[in-house]
């Protein structure tokens, strides 16, 4: 439960406190950000010390300053190597590579700071983790309501923003070609020469995106993965293509362009199996 609590009040701090603006500009917000991951830790911290604690200020006040301030140093450490100058070749990979690389790191120091002053034990926690998954044999350990509950929330975090902005980071900004959405504009009856008596008739197409077109993107991206996770819980393995091609149906016309046609795919097949590895994990874990 310890566990659970403190990283479902990190993901929250650091996927829905903190906003698009604070993102783009990390270094001016760092503060702000950090206050929000102090609220949200030391909340977390609070309900566990009212449950089962005994001492606040080694359980809740210390724990929380010594995360926090990890926490700081890792980003910190992010943004100067954010900093770096890279090729556009590897931006993508590079920005990947920073962010799984932070979340990681965020992670460990919540469980060296369980190990160091909740007196959490580390060799347990991986134990009871290899028996959920089933990785290795033993009685299956009954997870309570309370932790189900916290691991189905940490999930559904996990399944939408934070996959959501791995997807964005892995294929990057789009390109001024990509990021248009289809128009056409047509140029009719024009002479190809000053004595001809045939008229050409050309249609180009052109496309402008819309920070509305965006968003919908981005909420039909969460629904999607939603959905998937749902039809592997209920084991309709074979339903989820039936999405993938009713997905791809909407962009058919799009899909003459390589370049948006690659790009499309590469984003759309990321999140199905991703949305597939948390299904089959959730089924795994909860279900038996």
């Amino acid at each position: 439960m310890t566990i659970l609590l403190l990283v479902l009040a990190h993901l929250i701090a650091d996927f829905y406190l903190q906003t698009e603006t604070m993102v783009s500009d990390k270094k001016k917000y760092l503060l702000r950000h950090l206050v929000h991951h102090t609220i949200t830790i030391f909340l977390a911290l609070t309900v566990l010390y009212f449950v089962q604690g005994t001492e606040f200020l080694t359980q809740v006040l210390l724990p929380t300053l010594v995360i926090v301030t990890l926490h700081g140093v890792v980003d910190g450490i992010k943004i100067k190597l954010q900093e770096k100058s890279v090729t556009t070749q590897r931006q993508n990979s590079y920005n990947l590579s920073l962010f799984v690389g932070d979340q990681l790191l965020h992670i460990i120091s919540i469980l060296v700071v369980c190990y160091l002053f909740i007196k959490v034990d580390l060799g347990d926690i991986f134990h009871y983790i290899l028996l959920s998954l089933k990785l290795i044999e033993g009685v299956q350990p009954d997870h309570g309501l309370v932790n189900s509950l916290l691991f189905l929330c940490i999930m559904f975090i996990l399944c939408t923003s934070v996959t959501g902005h791995l997807i964005k980071i892995m294929l990057g900004t789009l390109t001024r070609h990509l990021s248009l959405f289809e128009g056409k504009y047509t140029l009719r009856d024009l002479a190809v020469s000053a004595t001809s008596e045939k008229n050409m008739s050309e249609e180009y197409t052109y496309m402008v995106m819309k920070h509305q077109d965006l968003s919908r993107g981005k909420v039909i991206g969460y629904l999607e993965r939603l959905l998937v996770v749902a039809l592997i819980l209920m084991g309709s393995f074979s339903a989820v293509g039936f999405i993938v091609a009713a997905k791809s149906l909407t962009r058919f016309k799009q899909m003459d362009d390589r370049d948006w046609a690659e790009y499309f795919l590469l984003g759309t097949l990321t999140s199905f199996l991703l949305a597939i590895v948390y299904g089959v994990v959730l089924k795994v874990v909860l279900l038996g």
